[in-house]
């Protein structure tokens, strides 16, 4: 039975590298889209982001059921806990969870680039404004329309 339970584990977890996978590439073409400040093509890529988290979630459900199974059919606290001569599949499935933590720190550092990059864009954004503000505010001033005043020149 436990066997099974590793078996289904493994495939659990192979299934979410797989959208982890997808996840990178998406990271790695959204870097390329703010590069150009394409934030239409960017916000497409943050939805497909996010229906593949939402994919992960449930992934990460029934691999929390499967594991809190397979302690309780083997007394266990810690997967490190199973011997790996009994079960071999045990193997596959350490392996599978090392790739998915390298591949979660990799979309990581590519989010947090991305991130750095958005926010240099949004402060550009912010100081445009504001020198349009000033302009808007000068351009008002000079251009204001007299209504029956009357300029009295007094030359001493």
């Amino acid at each position: 039975m436990a066997k099974e339970l590793i078996d289904s584990m493994i495939y659990i977890s192979k299934e979410k590298l797989g959208h982890l996978n997808s996840i990178l590439k998406l990271t790695k073409v959204q870097k390329k889209y703010i590069g150009k400040e394409d934030m239409l093509s960017n916000d497409e890529i943050l939805d497909k982001k996010d229906e593949i988290i939402k994919k992960i979630d449930v992934l990460d459900r029934e691999f929390l059921i499967k594991f809190s199974e397979l302690k309780n059919k083997c007394n266990i606290d810690d997967i490190n806990e199973l011997n790996v001569g009994e079960y071999p599949n045990l193997r596959e499935l350490k392996e599978t969870i090392r790739e998915i933590s390298s591949t979660l720190m990799a979309i990581s550092i590519l989010d947090e680039e991305n991130n750095k990059v958005l926010k240099k864009s949004l402060e550009k954004i912010k100081l445009d404004l504001k020198k349009l503000k000033k302009g808007k505010k000068a351009y008002k001033g000079y251009n204001k329309t007299l209504d029956s005043n009357i300029f009295i020149d007094e030359k001493k």
